[in-house]
This record gives C-alpha cells, sequence and structure tokens, in this order.
C-alpha cells in the first residue's frame, strides 16, 4: 500500500473540488462507534459497474454479465492481505449504492417495481486509491494500491478548500399521499395483517421540495452535515454523485459490518425499530424515551425484525455462532429516540462480505416479515419503486472487511427539467414507518414527519409545510 499525509481540513470541505465528478463519494458520519470517526473521500474509479432496469454496463459499455457475477470476481481479483499496513477501516476496495428496487437480483421472488429515479438501481466503483481522515486525531491521509493513483487523487486535495454556498429558498412541494391517504394506507396495512398475510409491514411516503438553482447535492450535504453530524445523528452520513443524480444519506443505521476476528470473519447487523420524537423538555423527553421502551407494539416491532435478521445471518453464519448482544436497546438521536438490536456471528470459512449482502437484501426493518409477503404489501400501497431508499450504501474493502448502512434518513436529487427559472434540482425525501396491528394510523404519520425533522431542518422547511 502507498500513503502520503495531507494537511488536516475539514472533510465535508475537502470534498469540494469533486462535488461535480460521477461516481465520487464522501463517507462521513457521526462519532458513535468504533469506526464512524472516519470520513472518506473516493472519485476517479479504475472501474464501474451499473445495473438499471434490468440491464448491465461495465465501464458504460453494455454487457450480458449478471451484476452480482462481476462484482463477485472483483472482489476475488482485488483482494489484498492488508496485514499491519491498515491505516483505515476503507482504504481502496469496492463502494456501492445498491437501491432497494435490486431486491430481484437478490431473490427471484422479490416484486419488480421500476425506479421513479433516473439513478441506477446498481452502482459500484472500484477505487485504487482514497483520501481518509481520522477526525479523533485530526490525521488525514491519501492511500491506496496504486501509486499514481495516490499521487492524482493528493494534487487535486492540495488546493485550499471551497465554502460552500447557504441552503437557501426551498420551496416545498407536496407528498406522495395526503395526510388522509397515508391514514388510509396505514389502516389497510393493518386489515391485511389482521387477514394473516404478514406480521408487519414498513411503508413510506415521499416528500418532495425544489431547491433554488445555485444550491446543489453538496451544499446540502453540508448544511445537513452541521445537524446530524455534530449531533450525533448519523453515524452513516453518504454524499454519492451518480449518473442521473445524486443521493445524501444521514443513516443511523447500520445494515451489517463484516470484520476479521479470531474465527475468521465476524458479521454483526443492528436493525433499528420503533420510533418516539425528542421532547421539548428534560421530563416530556425522559418520559418518550420510557414509553418506547415498554411499549408492546414497538418491542414487538424489534423482535419481529431481530428475528427476521437473525434468520437472514443464519444463512451465511457458523452454526451455534450466532448471538443477540442487544435487543430493544434505547438509541438516543437528536429529533427521535429509536430502539435498535444487535445481531452478531461468525461466517462460514468459504463466504466473505457480498454473500451477507445476497442474504440479507434488502435489510428486514425496512421491509417487514416475512420478508418478501411484507415487498408485496409494500409495492400494492407505495405503487412505485423506491429507488436508493431503503438501499445500502457502503464499502467492500480489499483486504475483506466491509460495512453498510440502510439507506435511511436519505435525500435524492435530480435535475428538474421545470421552466422556472430560479429552482434548480428536485429533492425526494422518503420517509417511513413500520406498521403492526397494534399501529394507530395518525401516530404512524406523525412519526414520518418526526424522521424527516432533520432533512427539512437543513432545508428551512417545517412539518407543517407538509400537513
Amino acid at each position: 500500500m502507498f500513503a502520503v499525509e495531507l494537511d488536516w481540513r475539514s472533510p465535508v470541505e475537502a470534498f469540494a473540488p469533486f462535488a461535480g465528478d460521477v461516481f465520487s463519494f464522501l463517507l462521513h458520519g457521526g462519532d458513535g462507534d468504533g469506526d464512524s470517526g472516519w470520513s472518506v473521500i473516493g472519485a476517479d474509479p479504475v472501474r464501474t459497474i451499473e445495473w438499471t432496469r434490468g440491464a448491465t454496463r461495465v465501464d458504460g459499455a453494455p454487457v450480458d454479465e449478471a451484476p452480482l457475477t462481476v462484482i463477485r470476481r472483483w472482489c476475488r481479483e482485488r483482494r489484498l492481505d492488508r496485514g499491519r499496513r491498515r491505516i483505515a477501516p476503507f482504504q481502496s476496495g469496492l463502494f456501492a449504492v445498491v437501491g432497494y428496487d435490486c431486491a430481484p437480483l437478490f431473490e427471484p421472488a422479490a416484486p419488480t417495481l421500476d425506479t421513479p429515479y433516473q439513478i441506477p438501481d446498481l452502482a459500484v466503483g472500484a477505487y485504487d486509491a482514497l483520501a481518509v481522515f481520522n477526525r479523533k486525531s485530526q490525521q488525514a491521509f491519501v492511500v491506496g494500491r496504486c501509486a499514481k493513483k495516490v499521487a492524482a487523487l493528493g494534487e487535486k486535495m492540495s488546493g485550499a478548500p471551497a465554502q460552500p454556498a447557504a441552503v437557501t429558498g426551498v420551496r416545498a412541494a407536496g407528498s406522495t399521499f395526503s395526510p388522509a391517504q397515508y391514514r388510509a394506507a396505514v389502516s389497510e396495512v393493518v386489515e391485511r395483517i389482521r387477514a394473516g398475510e404478514i406480521f408487519q409491514a414498513n411503508i413510506s411516503q415521499v416528500l418532495s421540495a425544489r431547491l433554488c438553482e445555485k444550491n446543489t447535492a453538496y451544499e446540502l450535504f453540508c448544511a445537513r452535515s452541521n445537524i446530524d453530524c455534530a449531533d450525533g445523528a448519523a453515524n452513516f452520513g453518504a454524499l454519492v454523485k451518480l449518473r442521473g443524480g445524486d443521493i445524501v444519506s444521514f443513516s443511523p443505521e447500520r445494515f451489517f459490518k463484516v470484520s476479521h476476528c479470531p474465527d475468521g470473519l465476524s458479521v454483526v447487523a443492528e436493525p433499528i425499530k420503533g420510533t418516539r420524537p425528542r421532547g421539548t423538555d428534560p421530563a416530556s423527553d425522559h418520559r418518550l424515551a420510557q414509553d418506547l421502551l415498554n411499549d408492546p407494539k414497538d418491542r414487538a416491532e424489534n423482535i419481529m425484525i431481530a428475528d427476521l435478521t437473525r434468520n437472514d445471518l443464519s444463512r451465511v453464519c457458523r452454526d451455534g455462532s450466532i448471538r443477540e448482544d442487544e435487543i430493544c436497546a434505547l438509541m438516543t438521536l437528536p429529533t427521535v429516540h429509536h430502539l435498535v438490536s444487535r445481531i452478531s456471528g461468525v461466517l462460514r470459512a468459504e463466504l466473505g462480505p457480498l454473500d451477507v449482502l445476497e442474504a440479507m437484501f434488502p435489510c428486514g426493518s425496512i421491509t417487514g416479515a416475512p420478508k418478501i409477503q411484507a415487498m408485496q404489501v409494500i409495492a400494492d400501497v407505495e405503487k412505485r419503486g423506491r429507488g436508493p431508499y431503503c438501499g445500502a450504501i457502503g464499502y467492500i474493502d480489499d483486504g475483506g472487511e466491509a460495512d453498510f448502512s440502510v439507506a435511511i434518513r436519505t435525500m435524492i436529487a435530480t435535475q428538474s427539467d421545470s421552466a422556472t427559472p430560479a429552482m434548480g434540482a428536485s429533492l425526494s425525501i422518503p420517509v417511513g414507518g413500520g406498521i403492526t396491528v397494534r399501529s394507530d394510523p395518525q401516530s404512524e404519520y406523525e412519526e414520518t414527519l418526526s424522521k424527516a425533522a432533520g432533512a427539512l431542518a437543513a432545508l428551512g422547511l417545517t412539518k407543517d409545510d407538509y400537513r
């Protein structure tokens, strides 16, 4: 591996030179766990793969191979023994955005709906050099497996960081559901649960907004990172530039992480289910947190998804290795309280991160249970694909480790064809919640708006703009 130390600067400001480059990305989260103190910038991948509506393109050219076959070959060909040369969790390898609508790639029985966006359903880049930032020690490096790529990335980062423009003039533009329609959708799902079709389903609405002409996804990421990352709301912040649009994600939820351990490779998943808004004062905040911890509906919701996660992991883990490290633990974020569980295991010797992705995708916390039946209910009720939302964002390092978040608290920016000269990108803000037989339609509607609070604050909007 090659490594060059950089002068320290904010990772968000350091991304400015790449803010217009397709297949550039920034991973930048809070400080909630061991790896979340790192930020990573990637640009100029040596290989790319895109899968859109059933068509695969490698390095921009159409191919007949299935995308997972190509990715598996790349993982095998790029494998390195990191040994003592490890500087950061992600030093070179594959970065991936796996949209929710990729589900039929992993499970042929999953319902098929076209994404409503021009963004690829699946986008993967292979990166030979990355800029990595240890925010705890305030050290920055360009690292990688290719000296030429390391030098080129360092050169592009050598200029003075630009100051992003403020996000102003954003206009609310409605939702895919009116409040009454969302309440009716919840009632329909409750009836389908009572009829025995499913136990739980996660139903979402998509809030829309329009950015002003001078603002881009980069300015939006900067504005939101000042809220979510500073307050620890998002261990898995991500800004991703793709053909057809950009993704801004501030997810609190880890999908899975694969790490080396004495027995080979360990895997941990941390599904989130159960939500309450934060209180307006310490007493009400404590009361809401305790209500969440003790609520039978929310606990049942979380336990069901923990069981589903354990079942998914059993497809790739050694017999007897799966553990329930935490069940229904409290996670407190700036705008909401959540319940989170933690399930871990040891992978079978012949398997790796891509096998975990295949076994678990999509994450059960954003489908429901049983997974395939819940996905059919979602398709029936939402009547459109989800695009990147509720998919996965993360990496597979060339050393064999991986970390993926669930793409929630996510915004999708696509270029508008509006003739209005003062308006820029169209912005989609999907938010949802798990519906069980105990769900109250109005409470579920309010929960979706609580989950949108961070995004709306960054845009200068409020929940009242969508009621």
